[in-house]
């Protein structure tokens, strides 16, 4: 069955913050509001597809992990239903997704309930591509290493089979700066998200991350403030698709402006801090990959001695006051540390927290034993605690009203 649906995906349990971060990008990049979404489990959003809302999703959004656009569907069994389907659908699809001479690379996800392996799921669909184009007189070759377009087959959650062009071309979550990691990094995307879930607000708060090693969450909170665009050089194949030749600037040189330049006053205060000198040295030179030197200020220190009034002084020394802002990070869980360490650790960032009176705190704490410390050491009730898992770790977000 042809479909045309825009899919967006992330880390489970963040629907609604990648659905109100859309919403803000499409208002400002494509002047409209996206309709409600059907939310395809915890961690999927599906909407009609739309060439614009495509385009800023792809280019814009920070917190999802890949943007699709699913153009069949199958409820087949097996490969020989699934295979003579699949052909027909793309025989007479007349959307011309591909294009006379392109190439394809096909790859498959959570496929495990199907009757067939990966590799030949893969070989079906590719053969129904191929074979599907050429009834309608296209010649379609095969390149895994670098296809003009990337196909993805799933299964749904109803067990049918969706066939997709990856618009992003790969994971959203890779946006080119970060090639200093550090130790235990942070992906790109879930520092968006756990921004989203502090509401960070960069024209009233002021945002600190004690615990910043290569840079993850402050770099993101700057390129967020102004709504620049997730790709620091390049477009993703997905984009060169005809269907976008209707959004105007989708094929421009150069990178695509921001949707929340400077207007003049005061920006945005972000404060990275560490410890370790080699964390710091990391987290510049990723921000100056980002675009983002000279808009957070680094500082060497240990979490426990944090102070309000050296942070108060960076934000009078930028033009604002430091009566509201957010502490954000994302600690250390365990893996080097054991239980007591944890408490005494947590403890101590917590007794640091407080002296930030009036702010928010937001951390990301995984791993059973360290929730369950973090929980008893840090020293305050949560306002909000949500599951939120960092990779195959499960976790939570714990948000903070700080007095």
């Amino acid at each position: 069955m042809i479909v045309d649906a825009l899919r967006v995906v992330g880390t489970p349990l963040t629907n609604k913050v990648m659905a109100g971060e859309l919403s803000r990008i499409a208002v400002r990049a494509v002047r409209q509001r996206p309709p409600e979404p059907r939310k395809a489990g915890t961690g999927t959003l599906v909407y009609p597809f739309d060439p614009h809302l495509a385009w800023a999703a792809v280019t814009y959004a920070r917190t999802p992990t890949r943007v699709a656009w699913d153009l069949y569907r199958s409820a087949a069994p097996r490969l020989e239903p699934l295979y003579d389907e699949l052909a027909d659908d793309v025989a007479g699809d007349a959307r011309g997704w591909l294009r006379d001479g392109e190439s394809i690379s096909v790859t498959v996800g959570n496929v495990d309930r199907f009757a067939a392996g990966e590799r030949q799921i893969v070989g079906t669909v590719k053969n129904a591509i191929v074979d599907g184009c050429a009834r309608r007189g296209v010649r379609v070759t095969v390149d895994p290493d670098a296809p003009d377009v990337h196909v993805v087959a799933r299964l749904d959650d109803d067990g049918a089979m969706i066939v997709c062009v990856d618009l992003g071309g790969g994971s959203l979550s890779q946006r080119g700066w970060r090639l200093d990691h550090g130790a235990a990094p942070l992906r790109e995307h879930l520092a968006a998200v756990l921004l989203m879930l502090g509401r960070y607000d960069p024209r009233a708060d002021v945002l600190v991350d004690p615990m910043c090693g290569s840079g993850t969450i402050p770099i993101e909170a700057a390129l967020m403030a102004r709504g620049a665009p997730r790709l620091v050089r390049g477009v993703p194949p997905g984009l060169s698709r005809p269907a976008f030749d209707v959004v105007p600037g989708a094929r421009a040189a150069g990178a695509p402006p921001p949707l929340f330049p400077p207007q003049g006053g005061a920006g945005p205060v972000i404060v990275g801090a560490d410890r370790e000198l080699e964390a710091l040295v990391a987290a510049k030179a990723n921000a100056g990959r980002a675009g983002v030197t000279g808009q957070v200020v680094w500082q060497r220190a240990d979490v426990a001695h944090l102070d309000p009034d050296d942070v108060a002084a960076i934000a009078a020394d930028a033009g604002r006051d430091a009566r509201a802002g957010l502490i954000l990070s994302n600690p250390p869980y365990g893996e080097r540390l054991d239980a007591a360490d944890l408490r005494v650790f947590y403890g101590a960032l917590g007794d640091a927290c407080r002296r930030f009176r009036g702010w928010r705190g937001g951390f990301l704490i995984a791993g059973d034993v360290a929730t369950v410390e973090f929980e008893r050491s840090f020293g305050l009730r949560p306002a909000i605690k949500k599951p939120l898992s960092n990779g195959n770790l499960r976790g939570y977000f714990f948000g903070y009203e700080l007095s």
